[in-house]
């Protein structure tokens, strides 16, 4: 029987790290020298994220290329992809973090609060988080199908 929640390294784990690296390092290369690679990664995050400044962290003096949902999204997903539990319960995650960042989006909209970045950026990381875990739930891992093709042995057979 699988426990509830297994920690394992993948490969899934790159990519979002990857992006949070390099969102996190475009107002330091746009300040530092390399303002073209700087502004073609702003420009990029741009595809993906409005980037209002008052939303996003900074550094460097210039803001980071995404927002702080955005951000706490790739942080999230880079942690997620280490755990796995079941698909079911990764789904169950999965609906109540983006439930929850709705109601954030809606009661802002409404006026009900202002801008919490840092709320912003934990309801991002949650649902990072459980959407990373979905996805590292729903891949089969090295070891799984390893164990899937390996031929039984004759203590099996026996």
């Amino acid at each position: 029987m699988n426990p509830p929640l297994d920690l394992r390294w993948n490969a899934w784990s790159a990519a979002p790290l990857l992006l949070a690296c390099a969102a996190i390092a475009t107002p330091y290369l746009s300040t530092h020298g390399a303002l073209l690679l700087g502004f073609a990664l702003h420009r990029s995050f741009g595809l993906i994220c409005h980037q209002r400044p008052e939303r996003s962290f900074w550094f460097f003096g210039a803001p980071v290329a995404v927002c702080a949902r955005c951000l706490g999204i790739y942080a999230g997903a880079t942690l997620g992809t280490l755990m796995r539990t079941s698909r079911a319960i990764a789904m169950r995650i999965v609906i109540a973090a983006a439930a929850i960042n709705v109601l954030d989006v809606v009661t802002e909209l409404l006026r009900l609060h202002g801008n919490w970045m840092f709320v912003r950026f934990g309801l991002g990381l949650a649902l990072g988080a459980a959407s990373g875990v979905l996805i590292s739930s729903a891949v089969p891992s090295l070891r799984d199908s390893e164990s899937v093709r390996r031929p039984p042995s004759a203590e099996a057979l026996g």
